[in-house]
């Protein structure tokens, strides 16, 4: 579609232009800001910063006021189009069932400083809100198809002159009502992050696995194992739409650094639980005729997997989810998937999968009850604490393998 087209066909779907401002009332412009890209499956909420300004040659100089709600005004059937760019070059709206929007409110309010949906503006001023995008359009959302995000153009009929100091009753409908003209438009791509992933691409040779030998002297001894079955049906998918084999992973706490020391040990299970990675964790391997070959991961995949997330805060004692505690000769167990095959794994494809070893990211000595005041951020890994508070890494060596056949 050339951009004459587009515009062409977003006049059309315009409700209200600057023509349609009337004379006498402050002249306010809406805009909005999001990303030009989102991926449904790696994160489940997207952000739209909408702005208003007022003219900084407004003619009318007063202060005036405003009530703008971004969900009621901003998703409202009379808010933002979201529409999809066609096969055959049209734009054609997205069709969301009108129960599952906001409903536009017509009724007096109070004018509370506190509430958010009341702006002053000034000549020059903007204001500004953040809201995420109802999540009924992710539903119609396309893979690798690409989307418009519409604002037609609307109305505000809760507004005055003056300050919101001066005005502390409440704001009853005008008439007319001031006017946010149309025209803001913005391009949002729907991706996926495992069409990144390119199967014939590798980033150079792979670290071999990790050694006994490098276990750090003054460390508890850590070990693992893996166990499978032995078979892998074309008809075990996930929610996806992809193989899907699961893998049992046992931790052990072999010993601790004193043989005397029975204290027990907490530890983060993140490098237990993270996707399949070519330098650590656990890996993919395909056999063939000249022997076995790793299944190699793009480095982009954890880059976008992480491109959405910020460290967080956790209290460790009561993050049973995350970590886990354990003494000397205990065991514990966890689950996961391996998700990632070559795109043309088939019948009699054998393969097998283990954990190449790696560095556990956070460790403490005690259980749960002695860190219910700890907190640490978490980004993936434990990002703070940093470097374990100095405590010697627990390097885990590589495990047993699985192998495994693809069958009907």
């Amino acid at each position: 579609m050339t951009p004459e087209q587009m515009d062409e066909k977003l006049t059309s779907l315009t409700r209200y232009s600057a023509a349609d401002r009337q004379s006498g009332s402050p002249r306010l412009t809406l805009t909005f800001e999001a990303k030009p890209e989102l991926d449904p499956v790696y994160t489940d909420s997207y952000s739209l910063t909408f702005k208003i300004t007022r003219d900084s040659d407004d003619p009318q100089k007063e202060p005036c006021i405003i009530h703008w709600d971004p969900v009621e005004d901003g998703f409202s059937q009379s808010g933002i189009i979201i529409l999809h760019h066609e096969s055959n070059e049209e734009l054609r709206p997205i069709q969301v069932e009108p129960s599952q929007l906001p409903a536009k409110q017509f009724h007096p309010r109070d004018v509370p400083a506190s509430d958010p949906c009341f702006k002053q503006l000034t000549p020059g001023d903007t204001v500004s809100w953040e809201m995420a995008l109802p999540s009924v359009y992710f539903d119609s959302f396309i893979e690798d198809h690409l989307y418009e995000i519409f604002w037609p153009g609307g109305q505000i009929s809760l507004w005055d002159w003056g300050t919101l100091v001066e005005h502390n009753d409440q704001l009853v409908p005008k008439f007319p009502a001031m006017v946010l003209p149309g025209g803001q438009h913005q391009s949002l791509e729907i991706i996926n992050i495992e069409s990144d992933i390119e199967d014939d691409i590798a980033s150079g040779p792979s670290p071999r696995p990790l050694s006994p030998s490098a276990r750090v002297s003054d460390a508890p001894v850590f070990s693992v194992s893996v166990a499978g079955p032995a078979r892998l049906s074309m008809k075990d998918r996930n929610v996806s739409g992809g193989l899907c084999y699961p893998v049992t992973v046992t931790v052990t706490y072999n010993a601790a650094p004193d043989p005397l020391e029975e204290k027990p040990v907490i530890f983060h299970t993140f490098i237990f639980k993270d996707i399949d990675n070519r330098n650590n964790g656990f890996r993919l391997y395909v056999g063939g005729k000249d022997g076995w070959r790793p299944h190699e991961l793009n480095g982009l995949l954890t880059h976008h997997l992480y491109r959405f997330c910020f460290p967080d805060p956790f209290h460790v004692g009561h993050s049973q989810d995350r970590f886990r505690t354990l003494r000397p000769g205990e065991s514990c167990s966890l689950t996961r998937e391996v998700s990632d095959f070559p795109k043309n794994a088939a019948p009699g494809d054998v393969f097998r999968y283990g954990y190449k070893g790696g560095k556990l990211d956070w460790w403490d000595w005690g259980n749960f009850g002695d860190h219910e005041d700890t907190v640490v951020w978490i980004y993936g890994g434990v990002t703070d604490p940093k470097d374990n508070e100095g405590r010697p890494g627990i390097m885990i060596p590589a495990s047993n393998l699985i192998e495994f056949t693809i069958v009907e």
